[in-house]
């Protein structure tokens, strides 16, 4: 008797345990969005197409999951959404990449790189980082709120006019080039990624329309450590969650001008024409 009343309590402890509520960094169920999260990144050991109808080449700065946090017991799950990721010991500085696959050897709350996208911000394969799940629509879809300070108040002249606008010839900007994959943006137009397009920080880019748009405009593009130069044509907005001022978003097409996409990240001079 008292060996089986010994068994009973043995086996009440173990139910005690596995009972327990798990705490928020180790339950299961999809990552929320703009929730904080720490783990470790890593690269990329090789695909495995959970995401499906997306097409991504590990020579895109692209993410993986990990399982725990991939979907849920529903069926929805993080595809096509984007990581906002930046290290732990440099919280200020941040990088972006679209989920396009699981990472089924990654840890809780850790995620896979590609070796681009791990190349933006470290040389090692595994880094300490923090990092949140965003909505992809919010990449082109984001209205800059207005802000009369801008020297975008001058005027700029009617598309078809021959004289352009002293803002748009005096000055050269520098920062920060990448590129991107879409084919519609926030000027309304639908384009191909072969075409020389360009989509200009939130912060220079204006409103949408009337005289302060810079939709369609042509800007004179240059990168360190290259000797070409192209035009491409304001056709969407990079917003400034992902794009800081002076900074741009090169269609392949135009990023290929100067490197091979592989690179991932550019220095670029470049000026309204």
């Amino acid at each position: 008797m008292a060996r089986f009343t010994a068994l009973l309590l043995i086996a009440a402890s173990l139910m005690g345990v596995m009972s327990a509520p798990a705490s928020p960094s180790s339950s299961k169920g999809m990552a929320k969005l703009n929730t904080p999260y720490k783990g470790y990144a890593t690269t990329f050991d090789g695909k495995r197409n959970a995401c499906h109808g997306i097409k991504y080449s590990l020579n895109e700065p692209v993410a993986a999951i990990n399982t725990a946090l991939f979907s849920n017991k529903k069926g929805a799950n993080v595809c096509g959404k984007y990581v906002k990721v930046s290290l732990r010991n440099k919280p200020s500085k941040s990088y972006t990449y679209r989920v396009v696959d699981v990472c089924r050897g990654c840890d809780k709350n850790s995620i896979n790189l590609s070796k681009v996208g791990m190349r933006q911000f470290s040389k090692k394969s595994i880094e300490a980082i923090n990092w949140e799940l965003v909505n992809s629509s919010d990449k082109s879809c984001q209205k800059p709120k207005p802000k009369p300070t801008k020297t975008t108040a001058v005027a700029k002249p009617a598309k078809t006019s021959s004289k352009p606008s002293t803002n748009h010839t005096s000055k050269v900007y520098s920062g920060r080039g990448t590129w991107f994959s879409d084919t519609t943006g926030s000027c309304g137009v639908r384009f191909s990624q072969d075409d020389m397009i360009v989509a200009l920080n939130q912060d220079q880019m204006g409103a949408y329309s009337g005289s302060r748009s810079k939709c369609g405009d042509k800007i004179r593009v240059k990168a360190k450590g290259s000797s070409a130069s192209v035009i491409v044509r304001v056709v969407d907005t990079c917003p400034s969650r992902y794009c800081s001022h002076g900074a741009l978003d090169l269609s392949r097409a135009a990023f290929k001008k100067f490197a091979p996409m592989s690179k991932g990240v550019l220095e670029l001079e470049w000026s309204f024409v």
